[in-house]
């Protein structure tokens, strides 16, 4: 016991890393292999469970170049795209399960953003309006929770 209390006072980094598992007397507060265990069973279930749901989409598109994302949205979520630097216009367009246009953003803008009207499964066009380089422009595209 007296050497883990003088390891904790004597070396500032192991004092930093180690104090939460011991108290000020320097008595194991928990087993460092249970936190370390239960860490890696929490981490593993919110990356398994995230993959699932929070996805973005990353594209490359040429100038003038469209293409098409699904997603289930939430009443009232917000859609974004964002380009690169060799890019100052694209465009989204939000459809319905049927095809019916229910939302645009053409604006002269590298971050169009168009809204869910309600809950449900839909198609957004991603239109590049304007890329700069030869060779495309990459494009995120997302949303309030994510395709």
């Amino acid at each position: 016991m007296a050497a883990r209390v003088w390891v904790l006072r004597r070396i500032p980094v192991a004092k930093s890393i180690l104090s939460p598992f011991f108290s000020k007397e320097g008595i194991p507060m928990a087993s460092v292999r249970g936190w370390l265990m239960a860490s890696l069973i929490g981490a593993a279930a919110v990356v398994g469970g995230a993959a699932a749901w929070a996805q973005s989409r990353s594209l490359w598109l040429f100038h003038g170049q469209s293409t098409v994302v699904t997603g289930y949205f939430y009443q009232g979520e917000n859609i974004w795209a964002q380009c690169d630097r060799d890019c100052f216009d694209v465009d989204l367009v939000l459809y319905d399960a049927s095809g019916q246009v229910l939302a645009t953003d053409e604006l002269l803008d590298d971050f169009p953003i168009v809204q869910a009207p309600y809950e449900g499964n839909f198609a957004v066009k991603v239109i590049m309006a304007s890329c700069l380089h030869p060779r495309g422009c990459a494009v995120i595209v997302d949303s309030d929770y994510s395709f």
